[in-house]
């Protein structure tokens, strides 16, 4: 399976994969990917496990908070984000395709529309869910860029969309028009 690790401004394309009786791991990709045996088993209660990588062996404390990671070994401490290839992939072609202004919302990824949070003419913040669209299967809120009025719904629930539809429109109004 790949995974996507991120450390401050590093990203790494991991790799794990079985090979005979035995697990390996690649680190890069292409002809500069380095391929390591590897080891890794809890090591009592806890957070505590023994590594062996490439026959060296180490002590290792993981604490994970949801998709982050911190690492302790031989005194060094290191931090980072850990998705699979799918999510990270997924949650890129969201974090790219947000609006900032009002108006037409499109879909960042092609899904079905799992549930529709809010009616036509329903007052909505800036970020508040206005559906779910499933993919992969995941859930991911389409959220409202402004704060404004749902002004139209361009689907309905059930409904298979294709990356780039119309989901909905929203009609940015000013504090004293949404009251």
């Amino acid at each position: 399976m790949k995974y996507i690790v991120t450390n401050q401004n590093q990203k790494y394309e991991v790799e794990v994969f079985e090979e005979g009786d035995s697990l390996k791991m690649t680190i890069g990709h292409g002809p500069m990917a380095e391929k390591f045996d590897v080891d890794f088993k809890p090591a009592g209660r806890g957070s505590l496990y023994s590594m062996l990588v490439n026959d060296k062996s180490y002590r290792v404390i993981i604490d994970r908070k949801g998709s982050r990671s911190a690492v302790f070994t031989r005194g060094y401490r290191f931090e980072f984000d850990v998705e699979d290839e799918r999510t990270y992939l997924m949650k890129s072609h969201i974090g790219h395709t947000k609006v900032k202004s009002a108006g037409d919302v499109k879909a960042p990824i092609p899904g079905l529309v799992s549930k529709i949070l809010l009616k036509e003419g329903s007052p909505v913040e800036q970020g508040q869910g206005v559906m779910i669209l499933e993919a992969m299967k995941m859930e991911n809120e389409i959220k409202s860029p402004v704060k404004g009025i749902l002004k139209k719904l361009n689907i309905s629930e059930g409904k298979n969309v294709e990356k780039g539809q119309s989901l909905f429109v929203v009609d940015e109004k000013s504090e004293s028009q949404i009251a």
